[in-house]
């Protein structure tokens, strides 16, 4: 039986069981601090959280939704809704989420990278780079607005941009084998096919995945040994 009385109680019994690993009962224990206290606007946006981590993105936006009824100007949780509508393919959307996050909270990095997420998304690669620089002016050192960019870059054929941006990913994460996968096919289209394969084989070293990705593309498959 719970002795627990306070919603704030199961607020931080959810805190508890999030950092185990526990999802399910992480929001369990949310459930009751929302039965107890519906408008309880950081309860779903934990909520929110949680279901992020669980993959259930509908479930997520709902969530976030809820916390934003209750308290408009609750930043974090717009900008984990423009997060969470990327993922849902709602690029329009996620746009206009991201930009009340950036409106309501001007110096928040994360609300400027996931609209820059969102332009990129809709093409406007350009206009992506402005608001990861902006993330980036913040926090000069935020991986995700650093890799982002320099995908935008590549998108726009800007080579060298892109390589910068990438090294930088690559600096702050040296373990970041997305980011070697995508520099080797830069140096490629680069013709520096030395500084390629040597990418390549970090990226598959880091995550074998890689290597079958890398069948499927003609031009990175000749570097496979």
């Amino acid at each position: 039986m719970d002795n627990k009385t306070k919603p704030e109680d199961f607020v931080l019994e959810a805190t508890d069981h999030y950092y185990k690993g526990d999802f399910k009962q992480t929001i369990k224990s949310l459930e009751k601090a929302i039965e107890l206290k519906p408008d309880f606007a950081q309860a779903w946006y934990n909520k929110g959280v949680t279901y992020s981590v669980m993959g259930l993105v509908q479930d997520e936006i709902e969530s976030y939704e809820n916390a934003i009824q209750i308290e408009p100007q609750y930043a974090e949780a717009w900008s984990n809704k423009a997060s969470a509508l990327g993922r849902a393919g709602k690029a329009e959307e996620a746009l206009k989420c991201a930009e009340k996050a950036t409106e309501l909270k001007p110096f928040f990095a994360i609300a400027w990278c996931n609209k820059g997420a969102a332009l990129s998304s809709l093409g406007k690669d350009m206009e992506a780079i402005l608001a990861y620089d902006k993330a980036i002016e913040i926090e000069e050192d935020y991986l995700e607005a650093w890799f982002n960019k320099a995908v935008s870059h590549h998108n726009l054929e800007k080579p060298k941009a892109a390589l910068n941006a990438y090294s930088k990913a690559i600096e702050l994460n040296p373990s970041y084998a997305e980011a070697y996968f995508n520099r080797a096919g830069l140096f490629l289209y680069m013709q520096d096919t030395d500084k390629a394969k040597a990418d390549l084989e970090k990226a598959i070293e880091l995550n074998p995945l890689f290597r079958q990705q890398a069948l499927q593309d003609e031009s990175l498959k000749s570097l496979l040994s």
